[in-house]
């Protein structure tokens, strides 16, 4: 016989998916373009061991010692169903914060609901506690989305995804050859004036293609790399100028050619090789305990080109995942539904409160071999 669970579960559940869900994913964030969710029935794995905070990024939760063994399912098995990795964390309200806050509701409630006429302390620690559960909320989430860009695009520029804090352990190969990977690129770093940006991008372009039948269509790169595409003289021949000799002064286009710089390179490199070129410089930071010192860390390395698969090279694909995708799989206190879910807990301690988020997801890359990088600074 179904058991159901009791009614203030229900309740809280029902407040707490619908906050959660309604947070929008960081801006900056692109990962979603490269590998999209993809919601699954069941998982192959799922881990559910938990262990503290990693700073910036949401950590990993394993089920049992033999979880690090569960990435063999994932790619030797094939089969394509989710093998799942629980980013979860939580927060936790001490009783006397949750006593007080509960205190000044009821002193509010019988000084009246007008919050006009609640004496000024009365209100602020209403407020004040509110505020700062919304914070975690929201800091929770964030730590979660910056998880899943690092999943998304740690694959690119490594071809694989390492992952080890001293509980879980585990790493994958997604399978792209070595000579797909930080390659140099044609006709010399981009830092040299005999750069060749437009011969290179075609010469990775060329070598996917033969391989395997696929047209290498957007770039992802950083906006240092994109200012370095005025060094190369190539550029300034195409404008119809030639510059030669040995001026007493060198000669800055920027100051001669109205509208030259990176911008206008940029689109002549897209046209030229039929691509789109994404600039992507998001961070996530972290801050040492004990420190007032903030570290941003990139999700990709700003000295590289990451070529990716143009979506029409494999829409005619006869699977699912396609190129990529981040499986996610249902989780009971999401109430067997795929995606975040959340999840509150006061049993433990009758007076205070745990509040968690969380999301069972993983990244599938069945044709990273699709990918070319060129490490180009």
């Amino acid at each position: 016989m179904a058991q159901f669970p009791p009614l203030d579960r229900l309740v809280r559940k029902e407040t707490a998916l619908g906050t959660l869900r309604e947070l929008q994913p960081p801006t900056d964030h692109i990962g979603s373009t490269v590998a999209p969710m993809m919601e699954v029935g069941s998982d192959d794995v799922i881990f559910d061991y938990a262990q503290g905070l990693t700073d910036g990024l949401a950590p990993a939760r394993a089920e049992d010692a033999e979880a690090e063994l569960a990435q063999k399912d994932l790619i030797g098995g094939g089969s394509g169903r989710a093998s799942g990795i629980d980013w979860a964390m939580k927060d936790v309200y001490s009783a006397s914060d949750v006593s007080r806050y509960r205190e000044t509701l009821l002193i509010a409630q019988r000084l009246g609901t007008n919050s006009l006429t609640l004496p000024l302390t009365v209100g602020s620690q209403i407020e004040d506690f509110r505020a700062k559960v919304a914070r975690d909320d929201a800091l929770r989430r964030r730590k979660l989305d910056n998880r899943l860009e690092w999943m998304r695009m740690n694959p690119l520029d490594t071809g694989g995804l390492s992952y080890n804090d001293g509980k879980i352990s585990f790493s994958i190969d997604y399978g792209r050859p070595a000579d797909q990977t930080d390659q140099a690129p044609t006709g010399g770093l981009f830092s040299l004036t005999t750069s060749d940006p437009i011969g290179a991008v075609k010469a990775a372009q060329r070598t996917v293609y033969e391989r395997y039948g696929v047209k290498l269509g957007r770039i992802i790169t950083s906006q240092k790399v994109v200012d370095s595409l005025v060094n190369s003289t190539k550029f300034v021949a195409r404008l119809g100028m030639v510059v030669g000799g040995t001026p007493s002064s060198p000669i800055d286009l920027n100051y001669i050619v109205d509208g030259y710089g990176p911008d206008m390179l940029k689109t002549i490199l897209e046209r030229a090789t039929n691509t789109r070129v994404n600039v992507y410089d998001a961070v996530y930071r972290t801050r040492a305990v004990g420190s007032n010192t903030v570290v941003n860390h990139r999700f990709t390395n700003e000295d590289k080109m990451y070529l990716l698969p143009d979506e029409a090279s494999f829409a005619d694909l006869d699977d699912a995942i396609g190129f990529a995708k981040v499986l996610t799989s249902p989780h009971p206190e999401g109430n067997w539904t795929p995606g975040f879910y959340e999840w509150e807990e006061d049993k433990k301690d009758p007076w205070g409160t745990v509040r968690g988020t969380g999301i069972k997801a993983f990244p599938v890359f069945v044709h990273l071999d699709w990918t070319y990088t060129m490490d180009v600074l």
